[in-house]
């Protein structure tokens, strides 16, 4: 049983660092990292200091650990997540228990405009369909299909349809 990557996917939902996990655990950041990689396994000391910096108990972080995550999705699995007067949002993903990444398609009405606020996290955008203008902080750019972004965290963003027809953006935050 590999509980590795859990113990990783956990740490990072949490905005961990190795280091504050190894921290609050009172364990080193080497050992950490050879855990997360599963190299090595803690003993069941070790697993609960990790465990209880990451909020749960030992019953809750083995629950489900044998479930696997599916990979591949069909269209009809989409989940409509945000309807707006602008705009609808479609999680492309349906909500996994360890989700690092949050891949949605972003629909804009025609010359409609969605906001966001990166906090904590990034984003990566691509434009599937349409004509947008797409603002971050100061830096704005017009795209077409095939035109990206990259979104830091502390940094706004604003994507505005320059036509009447739908534009589509692959948006993914993590």
């Amino acid at each position: 049983m590999k509980i590795g990557s859990k113990i990783r996917r956990l740490r990072k939902l949490r905005g961990l660092t190795i280091e504050s996990l190894a921290e609050g655990a009172d364990l080193t950041k080497g050992f950490i990292s050879q855990v997360e990689r599963d190299m090595t396994v803690p003993n069941v000391v070790n697993l609960k200091q990790i465990v209880e910096v990451l909020g749960l108990d030992l019953a809750t972080f083995f629950s489900g650990l044998e479930e696997g995550e599916r990979n591949i999705y069909s269209r009809q699995e989409r989940i409509e997540e945000e309807i707006a007067k602008n705009f609808r949002i479609d999680s492309l993903i349906p909500k996994l228990r360890h989700l690092e990444m949050d891949p949605f398609v972003l629909t804009l009405n025609g010359n409609g405009i969605y906001e966001y606020a990166f906090e904590a996290d990034e984003g990566f955008g691509f434009v599937l369909r349409g004509h947008v203008r797409v603002s971050v902080d100061d830096e704005k750019k017009s795209l077409q299909k095939g035109g990206c972004f990259y979104v830091f965290f502390e940094n706004e963003i604003r994507i505005e349809n320059l036509t009447g027809r739908p534009a589509e953006v692959l948006f993914v935050k993590y």
